[in-house]
């Protein structure tokens, strides 16, 4: 699979293709999305509220199933505010869909979850996508901005927040920025918003 990371392969493929069946409108529409799925991104740390956390005993725990997980570098617990704040390998994929099930897998539920992500020169809005290893991230309920920085999204769904919050969003989550590719059919999508 080819990843386009800017317009000039589109350009190029659409004078190639031009004499071909396809029509420049499929290129052009393919072009439009292949460049808005394509941002530089890294995540850096996340914040995760473990509803349930009572004791040094149940933080420990929670830390322990964390850390199995091979892009964590610390997780650092908090009893006071039920917070786990991880940090991420340079570098590594993150799945968050991984943590989530982690703190689940050690007897507890995800009250919250942000994450900080470094975005270089993305303008985001509403049902704004993109694609970081293998996954879509989709914006929603967002109003139009510039990003150059880092920037805190929060996750949005049942794994990711409780069920009062997560009744807040559910009516924004559709999947409009899916492409006809197969690929992108067959690939994680996760409902974010900017904190």
């Amino acid at each position: 699979m080819v990843i386009i990371k800017d317009g000039r392969f589109c350009i190029f493929a659409s004078l190639i293709i031009v004499k071909d069946t396809i029509s420049m409108k499929k290129i052009s529409f393919l072009c439009f999305l292949l460049m808005n799925l394509s941002v530089s991104a890294q995540f850096l740390t996340a914040h995760v509220a473990v509803d349930g956390l009572t004791c040094s005993a149940c933080s420990f725990v929670t830390q322990k199933s964390l850390m199995q997980l091979p892009f964590i570098e610390d997780v650092q617990m908090d009893l006071n505010t039920h917070i786990a704040t991880l940090t991420f390998k340079n570098g590594s994929p993150v799945a968050m869909d991984r943590i989530a099930q982690k703190v689940v897998d050690a007897g507890f539920s995800v009250g919250g979850f942000t994450a900080e992500i470094y975005l270089k020169e993305v303008a985001v809005s509403d049902n704004f996508c993109f694609e970081y290893d293998g996954a879509i991230f989709h914006f929603i309920q967002t109003k139009e901005r510039n990003i150059t920085g880092i920037a805190t999204l929060t996750f949005i769904g049942k794994e990711f927040m409780n069920k009062k919050e997560f009744k807040r969003y559910k009516a924004a989550m559709t999947a409009v920025c899916a492409s006809g590719d197969k690929d992108l059919k067959l690939t994680k999508t996760y409902f974010i918003t900017l904190k």
